[in-house]
């Protein structure tokens, strides 16, 4: 179900508590390497930048635009609700929970609360929120909600220059289908930069190191942030995202597209829903996949930054949630007020 629009508060300036998880399950706020941290940090900047009266609860190190209110070290994720029911503001109007496994989600709490689920996990929160409508299908059983992710294109450069390399970049896991991007670049003798940190190791190196050994035109250069990420998905060819499982998102597509460069994707999880409009560009098998790497059939790179300017920015996604708090907490006060009726 999509957000309806509140008339009734529309305008209002809303009194918002965010919470993220605590090391080991986040990073400080921003993140250079997070997907989450990054969505919740141009969450929370594009609803402070709108007059919202927003506080941030985040691991040691984050910054913010908010009323950052950080964990002490070596805070459990058990005991994020009580930290955060204790140092939230008087008058919170909306406590979203970014957890993993949505900490604060299932309690009663002094207010409404909606949850956005990133990763697969069991446990949802009250009022989840998925990031597709994929996610919402096969997570929630086709209930709850779905806001799609969004970034801040303006910390994407853009390049129309390529650089004649194919590009991977994830955690180096076999679903992330890092193995099938290195046989693309086999079958066509592309060059491929693999980026991404190694989160299984002996799959790395019992299938993937060898491989890139013995062939010159494959290259692992690890973990990547900032300028280095910049410049490789603005100067790739092509993005490969041969991704074999229910991806609920796939935000590194959008990051690519925001720089002008194409991205070739599986047919698997969100993939349909964030290439909408580039349908050519979604493969049914690595197969097809090495035929489209070999034609070169690509979107413009303004058209493809234009892609996302349409309908994956922070601006987009924050209008979306907005609409959806008002939703919920013009809701819950009717409840309450039917209940004490």
């Amino acid at each position: 179900m999509a957000p309806k629009q509140d008339k009734t508060i529309k305008g209002q300036r809303l009194t918002i508590v965010q919470v993220i998880s605590n090391f080991p399950n986040a990073q400080p706020v921003p993140s250079i390497k997070g997907g989450t941290e990054k969505v919740v940090y141009e969450l929370t900047e594009e609803l402070v930048k709108r007059g919202h009266h927003v506080s941030l609860f985040a691991a040691r190190g984050s910054k913010s635009s908010a009323r950052l209110i950080t964990y002490p070290k070596g805070l459990k994720h058990g005991q994020i609700p009580q930290f955060v029911l204790r140092h939230m503001p008087p008058g919170t109007q909306m406590i979203h929970d970014h957890t993993f496994r949505s900490a604060l989600g299932n309690r009663k709490l002094p207010c409404p609360a909606v949850s956005t689920v990133h990763l697969p996990v069991k446990k949802h929160g009250n009022n989840p929120v998925y990031v597709s409508k994929r996610a919402r299908q096969l997570m929630g059983e086709g209930k709850g909600y779905y806001v799609y992710n969004g970034i801040n294109t303006h910390d994407y450069e853009f390049s129309d220059k390529k650089h004649g390399y194919l590009l991977f970049m994830g955690r180096i896991i076999r679903n992330k289908g890092v193995l099938q991007a290195i046989q693309v670049a086999e079958q066509t003798g592309k060059r491929l930069l693999i980026a991404g940190p190694i989160k299984a190791p002996v799959f790395f190196r019992q299938e993937i190191q060898k491989r890139i050994q013995r062939n010159p035109n494959i290259r692992y250069i690890g973990a990547v942030g900032g300028q280095q990420k910049q410049k490789l998905l603005k100067h790739a060819e092509c993005l490969l995202f041969p991704t074999l499982w229910e991806e609920p998102f796939g935000l590194v597509m959008v990051e690519a597209m925001a720089c002008g460069t194409p991205v070739l994707a599986l047919k698997n999880g969100s993939v349909p829903e964030v290439l909408a409009g580039f349908p050519q560009l979604i493969c049914k098998s690595v197969g097809q996949m090495v035929l489209k790497v070999r034609q070169k059939n690509y979107p413009s790179p303004a058209k493809l930054r234009l892609y996302v300017m349409q309908r994956f920015t922070n601006k987009q996604m924050t209008d979306k949630y907005l609409k959806l708090y008002r939703e919920i907490i013009r809701r819950e006060g009717k409840r309450n007020g039917a209940s004490r009726a």
